[in-house]
């Protein structure tokens, strides 16, 4: 019946806590460049009557603003990110305990 003889959890990856930060600040730029592209949509098909009663036009111009701020949010929180060391050069948390006590 099945032809496989690896155990279930051999092409199994658990994503490192660097994947994980490197995904979601990744995601944020793009995230704000999509909203800003939907309020200049908005914007552009609410433009005929340009008032500040135009409740699409507005709701448009809020998207831009907010887009800009979550692009701006993604950048700074990718530049900050901290750099996590590899498994291989970390020092074991019992060394690090050793020093203490002598």
């Amino acid at each position: 019946m099945n032809d496989n003889q690896q155990p279930a959890s051999a092409d199994m990856q658990i994503p490192t806590q660097n994947d994980k930060i490197n995904y979601w600040t990744s995601l944020m730029p793009k995230l704000g460049l999509a909203l800003m592209i939907i309020g200049v949509l908005m914007s552009a098909g609410f433009s005929y009557q340009f008032k500040d009663t135009n409740l699409g036009l507005m709701i448009g111009f809020g998207f831009i603003i907010g887009g800009i701020q979550v692009l701006l949010l993604g950048s700074l929180f990718h530049a900050l990110q901290p750099k996590f060391v590899s498994g291989s050069s970390a020092v074991p948390a019992r060394q690090q305990v050793d020093r203490i006590h002598q």
